[in-house]
């Protein structure tokens, strides 16, 4: 009988040591596969749910994840859809441990947002990263920039250049789409 137990004790030993073995291993894998994930994925995979985009010390968009393309993120927050370019995102708050679905369709670009809203005509308020805002009717697109015709009343139908790295954000109004 003394046998039984000794093997028994073995076996057991040995199965905690596998236990431990396979745990650090799906540790491993899945730190080695989180390493591969990008956080506008992460974001992708957050779509439809709440959260809060932090710009800046003072500026945070809040509201449901629309979409996220691989370097913009829109979000519909009030009355607005915002349009928010990856380089003006410090921090994301509200945004879970989600795995990005399948890459079955490549996203749009942030140019493909800009020259949707171009073929729409839309009216916008972009808020430039200086703190001071646009407000216009999106016209021509480039491959850097976007030309946006002031409806304001100080300058109105006045043509105003705004290079994307200028943007923090873009404001539409949900009934312009």
């Amino acid at each position: 009988m003394r046998w039984d137990r000794l093997f028994a004790d073995l076996e057991a030993e040995a199965a905690d040591l596998a236990a431990q073995d396979r745990d650090a291993e799906i540790a491993e894998l899945t730190r080695a596969a989180l390493s591969e994930v990008r956080w506008l994925e992460r974001v992708r995979g957050a779509t439809g749910s709440p959260a809060t985009l932090v710009l800046s010390a003072d500026t945070r968009v809040t509201g449901a994840v629309r979409y996220a393309g691989p370097d913009w993120v829109l979000v519909e927050a009030g009355s607005d859809d915002v349009l928010v370019p990856a380089d003006a995102v410090i921090g994301i708050e509200g945004v879970g441990s989600a795995a990005p679905p399948s890459a079955d369709r490549v996203p749009l670009t942030w140019a493909a947002a800009w020259r949707s809203l171009s073929r729409d005509r839309a009216s916008v308020l972009v808020r430039r990263t200086d703190g001071r805002q646009v407000r216009g009717t999106v016209g021509k697109v480039g491959a850097d920039f976007v030309e946006l015709e002031r409806d304001d009343d100080s300058r109105l139908g006045q043509m105003v250049l705004v290079p994307f790295a200028a943007v923090q954000s873009v404001h539409v109004p949900r009934e312009e789409q």
